[in-house]
Order: structure tokens, then C-alpha cells, then sequence
């Protein structure tokens, strides 16, 4: 099929602009394409090996995009890794039927470690692996607003009685995230995704409870 004059005069920009065969060139991209497939690429390698030890270079690899566009989009790598984090509270928000419930958290955070095989960014933060004092911040900020303030708000009553025992329910999940893809505890690894949300809606809903009281 012949292509139209405005594709011809398309790729004829395209070539003065870079010299090399059409095949050798690689895929332009559109700017919101770009963008999502670093925030990607960042959130799966930032959560497979933390902060340090993942490269712009490792991150513009994984997308297949230029790692020059990072700093165009997001300023800098921990620009990026806050993204990421923000990008990790958004999608609790939008997949959770009620984080505020206990249960309902565990469900949601136990598929996340069973779908990523480890903790995600903000947990790597939270665990303190990543020197940056900012990104550490942010994750802290974000947990907080995604997971523990909507079940101190459910709780009512006393927010200074309720907060401790949500935050100590939220701090073993995040221990549980590290946990379970590792091994280490066999029987953990080994369970089921719903036996493992039943222990823990066994092992946290009374103290929780206690606290609407």
C-alpha cells in the first residue's frame, strides 16, 4: 500500500534526524508512553533490588526508552523512586475494597508480594535500605495515607489508642512482604494466600477491635 504524502514526509524527518536503517532506529514513543514505562520499569526494579543497586540505565533497559528521558520526566533518579512510591499508594487506594479492614489490607498486600516476589518500594524505604532522608519521608507519608490513616478513621474513638495498634498491625505486614517470598519461614512461605489472610485477620482483629472500644 502506498503511503500517504504527510507519512512519507514523516519519515523522511525521521531519517535526516537519525541516519541508521528504519529497523536499527529505535520505536519513537509518545511523551505519556514514555513516561509510564519508566515509572514501570522503576517500580518493578526498585522493588526487586532497592534504591542503590538499580541504575537509570537498568530502569531505561527495562522500559526500553532512553534513561536520558528520566531526568526529563521525573528530574532524577530519587525523583523517579517517589514517583514510584506515590504510583504504590494510588494503586492501594484504587485495588482496595476496604484497606480500613485488616483483612482486606492483608488480601491486597499478599497478592502484591506474591505477584512481585518482594516488597515494593515504599516497604524497601520503610525497612530503611535506602539512605536518601527525603524518599524515606515519602514512603513513610504515603504508607500512612493508604494504609494506616483509613483504618484509624474507621476505628474512631480515640485516635491516640487507636494509631499504635494499627501501626504495629501495618509494621508486621510489611515484615510479612519481606518474609514470605524468602523462605525463610517455611510453614509462612507455604501457606496459602487465604489461610494467610485468615491468620492474620486471627492474629490482629481482636487487638484492632480493642480499640474502637
Amino acid at each position: 500500500m502506498n503511503s500517504s504524502a504527510p507519512e512519507r514526509a514523516a519519515a523522511y524527518e525521521r531519517s535526516a534526524e537519525d541516519p541508521r536503517p528504519a529497523a536499527d532506529r529505535p520505536r519513537r514513543r509518545d511523551a505519556a508512553a514514555s513516561r509510564k514505562a519508566l515509572l514501570d520499569a522503576a517500580r518493578a526494579l526498585f522493588g526487586e533490588r532497592g534504591y542503590d543497586r538499580t541504575t537509570l540505565r537498568d530502569i531505561g533497559d527495562r522500559a526500553g526508552v532512553d534513561a536520558a528521558l528520566v531526568a526529563r520526566y521525573y528530574g532524577n533518579k530519587a525523583g523517579l523512586y517517589l514517583a514510584a512510591i506515590e504510583e504504590d499508594g494510588q494503586d492501594a487506594v484504587a485495588a482496595r475494597r476496604d484497606l480500613a479492614h485488616i483483612g482486606a489490607l492483608a488480601d491486597f498486600l499478599v497478592a502484591r508480594i506474591d505477584d512481585l516476589g518482594g516488597p515494593g518500594p515504599a516497604f524497601r524505604a520503610a525497612l530503611g535500605e535506602e539512605g536518601d532522608e527525603a524518599v524515606r519521608a515519602e514512603a513513610s507519608a504515603a504508607v500512612r495515607r493508604s494504609m494506616v490513616d483509613p483504618m484509624v478513621e474507621r476505628m474512631g474513638g480515640d485516635e491516640a489508642a487507636a494509631r499504635p495498634r494499627v501501626e504495629l498491625a501495618v509494621a508486621a505486614l510489611i515484615g510479612l512482604a519481606v518474609i514470605r517470598p524468602t523462605g525463610f519461614f517455611p510453614e509462612l512461605t507455604g501457606l496459602s494466600r487465604e489461610d494467610l489472610v485468615a491468620l492474620v485477620e486471627q492474629s490482629f482483629g481482636t487487638m484492632l477491635a480493642a480499640a474502637e472500644e
